[in-house]
């Protein structure tokens, strides 16, 4: 957990990777009762995806930004906030890279604020940090 004292601006969240599969958007879809067919269905996405293809769920991308901070904070009783900006699609395959930059740092107030961070191995942010952000409640 991130200490009062040594947080600063331009603290780097560790970038953490995960592999979008198609077992992956199952247990999600399971998880979560989101069986829309763009995210399971190769012939109807090749149809309606903006990829031509099966795209990941865009609040499974929210999931796995909400659990690089919760890890970097502590525990989710750390994270006072979380607000992502989606800006593109997450095709199965993909490798998605996950991670986040403080911007602010209020060590009275004990909170920081991180820009928080989703893109494919090709560049393509999924969740655009500069519209998506975490509050994270700092130790003492």
């Amino acid at each position: 957990m991130p200490a009062r004292e040594t947080v600063e601006v331009g603290d780097q969240l560790p970038v953490v990777e995960h592999v979008i599969d198609q077992d992956m958007l199952i247990r999600y879809a399971g998880a979560s009762g989101d069986f829309n067919r763009l995210h399971w269905d190769p012939e109807f996405a090749a149809q309606v995806s903006p990829t031509g293809g099966v795209i990941g769920h865009g609040m499974l991308s929210m999931g796995l930004v909400s659990s690089a901070v919760t890890a970097w904070a502590g525990g989710p009783e750390h994270v006072a906030h979380l607000s992502a900006s989606f800006r593109a699609p997450c095709p199965v395959g993909a490798t998605l890279r996950v991670g986040g930059e403080v911007t602010e740092v209020d060590h009275d107030g004990g909170a920081a604020t991180v820009a928080v961070w989703a893109e494919t191995e090709d560049g393509a942010r999924v969740v655009d940090a500069k519209g998506s952000r975490a509050v994270v409640r700092l130790s003492d």
